[in-house]
């Protein structure tokens, strides 16, 4: 019934694009309903945990120790200070959508994401996310020495006249 409160609303409010040119408060009202649906079945705790867990990783692999109550605080600390971020700027994400796809596009993902596959997918994010971080840094870490130079060169040489 939750996830389809916000899509009876939705088509209550704002008929069938079909029938007539979509508008952008039709998007941002589909896209709204299904970052809210959507935002029900997410695992916040653990998307919060990816974003430590990195670091605490980092800092015993430098043979820093911790112990279970230093973890816990760590944790502690990121939920309470990243988890309402996260929600704002994953509610924010309506208005992306909105802009970036149509109707029938932000319909469509929805409707992937109420169904069990679609469940699945958004459950495990987190585990993606996680497991896909320390890569992303490390690599970050191997190319900005070859980046940063660069970009200082291009930024020494200015803006070409005109």
């Amino acid at each position: 019934m939750r996830r389809v409160l916000p899509a009876l609303v939705a088509v209550a409010l704002l008929g069938t694009p079909a029938f007539a040119e979509e508008t952008y408060e039709q998007r941002l009202a589909i896209a709204t309903g299904y970052i809210e649906a959507t935002l029900e079945d997410i695992d916040m705790n653990a998307m919060v945990k990816t974003m430590w867990r990195p670091l605490v990783a980092d800092v015993t692999a430098k043979g820093i120790p911790l112990n279970d109550d230093q973890i816990a605080r760590i944790d502690q600390l990121y939920q309470d200070e990243m988890t309402g971020p996260m929600y704002d700027i994953m509610r924010d994400q309506a208005v992306v959508m909105a802009e970036l796809f149509t109707f029938d596009e932000i319909k469509a993902i929805r409707d992937f994401y109420a169904t069990d596959l679609g469940r699945a997918a958004m459950s495990k994010l987190p585990q993606v996310t996680e497991r896909q971080t320390p890569m992303v840094l490390k690599m970050v870490q191997e190319k900005m020495p070859e980046i940063i130079p660069k970009v200082q060169e291009i930024l020494s040489e200015g803006a070409p006249a005109e």
